[in-house]
């Protein structure tokens, strides 16, 4: 028996190439009651792209190049069923990925799963985010020890009124994400990958600027958890957030000074080695 439908928000910028695959993924879900919106952040008409199906729902941002932010924030003021959760469009689910979380998410409000992360050329790193993580649910600490988007399931009144944040650029998932673990008291975790990050030199993420622009959006997150201008994390929750997001900036400028190609593999190397990273 279902326990609910789960809306999937889909942000969709210049992702003719990817968006097929991601779709498939969500259509070949042994889960079928979902909703899929995919939100075009381009002028691209991707409906032509995709096969028929009444659950892909199509819209747009106000404009284009409003950012993912705006993309997802369309996508959750359209969705409101009983459950929610991202995908990006080049991205991919592995079959069981709903089946598996929703049941977990109804229970403790959110449940992710150990993402598995490769290049999309096959010529690159491969691993998950935590080395034989344990199943069950665990401490926001814990969970923000991976800098990398998450993409939970949630239970819709646990995400309640909270956006993503449009003033942000970069990390903007993060807040969201932390945000809502934090006030969960922590999530569930499913051990095994459900997911699949397909790494790509072609991204924002991947480009030139992506580490400067991490570090300005590390600047202004801790500004405004300091003056109490953030309203995405509790009062409580800020001295927490402001170590995480600490970390984070460390990290990333870490990443600039050494000679590594992806951060993921990088973020990875160091949790397993902390003191070699720091040194």
């Amino acid at each position: 028996m279902s326990a609910g439908t789960v809306t999937v928000i889909m942000p969709a910028l210049h992702a003719a190439a990817t968006i097929v695959d991601a779709v498939d993924s969500v259509r070949d879900q042994d889960y079928a009651d979902w909703e899929l919106v995919i939100v075009a952040d381009d002028l691209c008409d991707y409906a032509s792209l995709l096969p028929r199906d009444p659950r892909l729902i199509c819209l747009r941002t106000a404009k284009p190049r409003s950012g993912p932010a705006a993309a997802r924030n369309v996508g959750l003021a359209r969705g409101l069923q009983p459950f929610v959760t991202f995908l990006d469009s080049d991205d991919v689910w592995y079959r069981d990925k709903l089946s598996r979380l929703v049941p977990r998410a109804q229970e403790w409000g959110i449940a992710l799963d150990n993402v598995r992360f490769r290049a999309a050329s096959g010529q690159g790193p491969e691993g998950v985010y935590w080395d034989a993580p344990r199943a069950g649910h665990h401490e926001p600490s814990f969970l923000a020890a991976v800098s990398q988007s998450l993409w939970p399931v949630f239970r819709r009144e646990v995400v309640g009124p909270l956006r993503f944040s449009e003033d942000l650029d970069f990390a903007e998932d993060a807040v969201f994400n932390l945000a809502l673990i934090a006030r969960n008291a922590g999530a569930y975790l499913h051990p095994q990958p459900l997911h699949e990050q397909r790494l790509r030199h072609d991204t924002l993420s991947r480009s030139v600027t992506a580490v400067r622009r991490a570090g300005d959006a590390y600047d202004r997150i801790l500004a405004a958890l300091q003056d109490g201008t953030d309203r995405s994390f509790a009062a409580a929750q800020r001295p927490w957030a402001m170590d995480v997001f600490r970390r984070r900036q460390a990290l990333n400028q870490a990443f600039a000074m050494s000679e590594a190609l992806w951060f993921e593999a990088f973020e990875v190397a160091c949790r397993a080695a902390p003191d070699a990273a720091a040194g």
